[in-house]
């Protein structure tokens, strides 16, 4: 198979991967993940079946296929962005962010609620943490790792809070205005907790 072959066998594989994720996202809006079928989806898809597991077990193995490229997303952004991190703001990482939410509402929309379902919001925290955990190690070397522990608990879930508000009254507030609404929380939480007086 020469290399047109595999680019176009590769836009088939990724357009009938979207059309099963889309299908999930749909049904998911309708009701429970749980009570959905690998059949629900191929006929929401308009696929076979057989199609469905040549890319997925189950459907929560789609699910997590969709989880993964979100949180792969966000590190990518964080790599990116993380270098612009400057002592007194985190702007430059949390403005893509929201954008990217911004511009994927639904499958995010889908992620942050149906968190029974899967470990969407236990990633996130996780992935929060991770990165975070350099940053503000680099910026307040002295702090105690039980302090940073703690500001890590009540500033991960307090981001991940904002996000599902902001997601949930249908994105009002302006992108900009809530990412520094976030960066004015995290960062006072931060001076206030983290450096030695």
């Amino acid at each position: 198979m020469d290399e047109k072959d595999n680019s176009k066998q590769d836009r088939r594989i990724r357009r009938t991967q979207k059309l099963l994720k889309d299908s999930l996202i749909q049904l998911m809006k309708e009701k429970e993940f749980k009570n959905i079928s690998v059949k629900d989806v191929t006929d929401r898809a308009d696929l076979n079946r057989g199609t469905f597991y040549l890319h997925y077990t189950d459907t929560y193995h789609l699910l997590q296929q969709m989880e993964n490229e979100v949180l792969e997303d966000f590190q990518e952004m964080i790599n990116c962005y993380g270098h612009s991190f400057k002592r007194d703001t985190m702007l430059p990482i949390l403005t893509p962010i929201l954008s990217y939410i911004e511009e994927n509402t639904q499958i995010c929309k889908i992620l942050f609620e149906n968190s029974a379902a899967n470990d969407f919001v236990d990633r996130f925290h996780q992935l929060i943490r991770q990165n975070g955990v350099v940053i503000i190690k680099d910026t307040f070397p002295d702090a105690d790792d039980t302090v940073v522990s703690c500001f890590f608990e009540f500033v991960t879930y307090g981001l991940i809070g904002l996000l599902k508000h902001w997601i949930d009254t249908g994105m009002v507030q302006s992108r900009q205005k809530l990412a520094e609404l976030a960066d004015k929380a995290v960062m006072g939480t931060a001076y206030n907790l983290l450096e030695i007086k």
